[in-house]
């Protein structure tokens, strides 16, 4: 079992929103290839979306706790027969926003991961904001 961290697309819209968090993840520019690489610090946490050059990747769970606690939006994953969905709702009070019930790409309309469904699910509040 390994901890998820969110992918280089949801990494850059947390950076446009205004995640600032310390986190020992972040992507970063290989210069030898030219893309964005997962990278890891091991001594210390740091806010890299500080950095022109980087991009913070929290874990999942930590940029959905991010969006349930200064946001106050959040997303619930949903299993049913065919996979996961996800719903977004108002953190202080339940309150319906929107969800990814069949609006998945297998063919049942869901997603086949909790991972997968809930980094779409992250995207989808951050678009909301």
């Amino acid at each position: 079992m390994k901890e998820e961290f969110v992918t280089l697309e949801t990494a850059k819209m947390l950076k446009e929103k205004g995640f600032r968090e310390d986190v020992f993840t972040f992507y970063k520019l290989d210069y030898v290839e030219g893309n964005m690489i997962l990278s890891e610090t091991y001594d210390y946490s740091d806010n890299f979306n500080k950095k022109d050059d980087c991009f913070s990747a929290p874990s999942q769970s930590l940029a959905q706790k991010w969006l349930r606690e200064t946001k106050n939006l959040h997303i619930s994953i949903i299993r049913n027969a065919c996979g996961y969905g996800y719903d977004i709702c108002k953190a202080d009070n339940g309150t319906h926003i929107t969800d990814g019930i069949f609006k998945g790409p297998n063919d049942g309309g869901q997603w086949d991961t909790y991972e997968e469904t809930l980094e779409v699910g992250i995207q989808e509040a951050l678009k909301l904001m």
